[in-house]
């Protein structure tokens, strides 16, 4: 049996759906598909309940996957002690999204010097999903914004930096219809989010909470809405922030708390040698 192809099948239940499995691995959907029916033959028994948009586990297949996830970490712990120095083989990295400029191409320039036997795939997401990915497996290190509890003993965190929180508002003009910042609506830094909360949580006393327009978790989209006239906003200064400055004005709040970005990986991770070479990686280019 291709421990490739239980990779597959884990990336469908992962994603719900073949189209997603494929974007997430690289691959086609007729070869996600592929792999699947021949997984499906050589077990005897319906994996997966198809449709048009989506693909649903059977209950053969949840009874499954304890035992899928194993061999896919069997196999790829038997490829790394091939090389003794552990740099060969698959290695899935979550990033947060401003995560993906602003350390992801240095890493891939690393990688491709260092370590061109890592098959590297990235996956974005927030800092909760990520989080969860490396729980459950299906991710081999992540880097989020600082978890806002304890992490149990097997999750190892490392702080990659630290991002001061500024305000952000329209640069070199007014907000839409002459508005003056302090007259402008507020975007919020979603609050559900890892680093929304720590904002929101030291800095709500200055939000006017009757003039939000509105919440979402995608700081590229509130910098680009601020930069329009339409709001202001508290955000952490990401490089990209720091960097493009995308028209705005940008200031920097006295005694403000910073989002820490940190890397997360499991301490008994059979990657654990990409995982170091990706942190100093990471490191150097902070």
């Amino acid at each position: 049996m291709e421990t490739r192809f239980l990779e597959s099948l884990l990336a469908v239940v992962e994603t719900g759906s073949i189209s997603g499995a494929a974007r997430l691995q690289g691959l086609t959907a007729a070869a996600v598909s592929q792999r699947i029916r021949v997984l499906e033959n050589d077990l005897n028994c319906t994996l997966l309940n198809r449709s048009a948009h989506a693909a649903v586990p059977t209950d053969i297949c949840m009874r499954l996957l304890p035992a899928a996830r194993n061999l896919v970490k069997d196999a790829r712990q038997l490829g790394a002690q091939i090389d003794p120095e552990g740099l060969r083989g698959p290695y899935r990295l979550g990033a947060v999204s401003t995560a993906l400029l602003d350390f992801v191409p240095d890493l891939i320039d690393t990688f491709r010097s260092q370590a061109p036997d890592v098959a590297i795939s990235i996956k974005p997401g927030t800092s909760l999903g990520l989080y969860e990915g490396l729980l459950s497996g299906n991710l081999d290190a992540a880097i989020t914004a600082m978890p806002p509890f304890e992490l149990p003993k097997g999750v190892a965190c490392r702080v990659l930096e630290e991002q001061p929180v500024v305000h952000v508002s329209p640069g070199g003009r007014s907000g839409k219809n002459g508005a003056r910042d302090k007259d402008l609506p507020w975007i919020i830094y979603d609050r559900l989010s890892w680093g929304g909360r720590m904002i929101w949580d030291a800095h709500r006393s200055l939000i006017s909470h009757d003039d939000v327009i509105c919440e979402l978790d995608a700081l590229e989209t509130i910098a680009f809405m601020v930069a329009q006239g339409g709001g202001q906003a508290l955000v952490p200064m990401w490089r990209g922030l720091k960097n493009r400055r995308f028209g705005l004005n940008i200031k920097e709040l006295s005694g403000s708390n910073t989002r820490k970005m940190v890397f997360l990986q499991l301490s008994n991770s059979p990657t654990s040698a990409v995982s170091a070479l990706t942190f100093e990686a990471l490191r150097k280019g902070c």
